[in-house]
């Protein structure tokens, strides 16, 4: 019975021992931090160490510039890519775990980093002569820095995540346009309770951050706060699969703005691939001068997201492009042009905006993109209530309801105030086209005094007020 006791307390002791949660610096692994020596090794180490115990510890990262740069060319060996890169840190099925940094704290790749198609005999740049391409022996593949997998409970917090693209060697393009090969700066995939915080993850080959959960009834509440994803080549921030995601005062600006871009370039990207995606609410967030939309929704089982006080400034496209249901913006800024495409079949899953301000205002001298501040077609049940709209440059909206739908499938414009400023359009043009569209309570100002006679279309009005100074003729088409 004595020696029950004590075999009993020994495992008991010994389980209690390798659980306890343990703080590790990651200088500990052999990082040196000096901006000059490869610290990979001690990522990898660092990683190795906490999946053998499950996570339930931290891993402090101290100020300095900590160079990572695993890749080697493999001379075309079989089913091998052409350049194989190595994950920073690796993480798998871990709980209770942090990566902690400070201000200074930076992880950087090697500017001489290779992504892109390469012959795997010479290594030399290859490009395909047909798209898409997808050979993976030409692949020249960075891999990720930080990549969680099927782990719960982790906080990513005050560190800066650096791809290096402007220093990147460019291969040929790789999948159907641009360089579809992994770099993610942190990709997360079937994990919960997540937080990143207060990081700083830009230039990397795809994407800043990517969410890539499957299906799952609970919610998955990760949480991105007070950070910032910019110039990465593809996305800020890829949502492929998800339930909950909460984002605060967080920047996905520039993407695409680095040595090259790939398609979508979006600021972020709800792109249901693996998983659907439901209740993502975005607070005091940027989406501004992305190569792709600032915004966009239009693939798979995407739908239900929140944008509260954000700001969407397209350059080279649309600001916002919504084709998913329920999406809802809450006192946003739309600079330049949104385009809303869904066809609700009832007014709960519409396309709805509250107290929002669209404007064609430039950016950083850069014109903001479309001709319009909205285009929209047949996007049944769409709503503007209390929003603003201010025409420089650009016609204001088009918005087109076909014939013989009913009238809450309709567009309405319900207490909203237009500013016409334009100087520029010829005599006899038109300033918006509103056909279908249910106006009630809305305020059209005309500011140029100098406007000849010009031509505007509106259909199905109910009571219409203009006001203002202006030399203009007003022309309401029938309905």
């Amino acid at each position: 019975m004595k020696s029950l006791f004590v075999l009993f307390f020994c495992l008991a002791f010994t389980f209690a021992n390798a659980q306890s949660y343990i703080v590790k610096s990651i200088k500990s692994f052999g990082a040196k931090g000096d901006g000059i020596t490869s610290d990979q090794d001690a990522f990898e180490k660092a990683a190795i160490y906490f999946n053998e115990r499950g996570g339930n510890g931290k891993l402090l990262i101290p100020k300095g510039v900590y160079i990572v740069d695993r890749q080697k060319f493999t001379g075309g060996q079989l089913n091998k890519v052409a350049y194989a890169g190595e994950n920073v840190m690796y993480f798998n099925n871990i709980q209770n775990f942090a990566i902690q940094g400070v201000t200074g704290s930076i992880l950087k790749y090697k500017g001489s980093m290779r992504i892109g198609s390469f012959s795997p005999v010479t290594g030399e740049i290859y490009h395909p002569s047909k798209l898409p391409f997808s050979d993976r022996t030409y692949a020249a593949i960075p891999g990720n820095c930080i990549t969680l997998i099927k782990s719960k409970g982790i906080n990513i917090s005050n560190i800066n995540l650096d791809g290096n693209n402007m220093n990147m060697i460019i291969g040929g393009i790789y999948g159907d346009q641009g360089i579809q090969l992994q770099h993610y700066g942190i990709f997360i995939m079937n994990s919960q309770n997540v937080t990143v915080e207060s990081v700083n993850v830009h230039h990397f080959g795809l994407d800043g951050i990517s969410i890539s959960n499957e299906k799952n009834s609970s919610p998955d509440s990760i949480k991105i706060l007070n950070s910032s994803f910019e110039y990465n080549a593809r996305q800020g921030l890829s949502w492929v699969g998800g339930n909950d995601l909460q984002v605060k005062n967080c920047k996905f600006n520039h993407t695409g703005r680095g040595k090259f871009s790939s398609s979508p370039g979006a600021g972020l990207d709800v792109e249901a691939e693996v998983g659907p995606i439901r209740n993502g609410v975005f607070d005091n967030c940027e989406f501004i001068d992305n190569t792709g939309p600032g915004v966009g929704a239009d693939s798979g089982n995407s739908g239900d997201c929140t944008f509260n006080n954000c700001i969407f400034w397209g350059t080279t496209y649309y600001s916002i492009f919504i084709n998913k249901p329920n999406f809802t913006f809450n006192q946003c800024t739309i600079y330049g042009n949104a385009a809303i495409l869904y066809r609700s079949t009832n007014q709960p899953n519409s396309t709805k905006f509250f107290g929002c301000h669209f404007e064609d205002k430039p950016y950083n001298g850069k014109g903001p993109y479309g001709a319009y501040l909205v285009e929209s077609n047949d996007a049944k049940y769409t709503s503007f209530t209390n929003c603003t709209f201010t025409s420089n440059i650009k016609k204001l909206c088009w918005l087109q309801t076909g014939t013989g739908s009913p009238v809450e499938e309709k567009y309405h414009l319900i207490n909203c105030q237009f500013t016409i400023n334009n100087n520029n359009l010829p005599v006899n043009d038109f300033i918006a086209i509103m056909r279908g569209v249910v106006i009630i309570n809305c305020t059209f100002n005309f500011t140029n005094k100098e406007a000849k006679t010009k031509r505007y279309s509106f259909g199905d009005t109910n009571p219409l007020t203009s006001s203002g100074s202006y030399g203009s003729k007003v022309l309401i088409e029938g309905k």
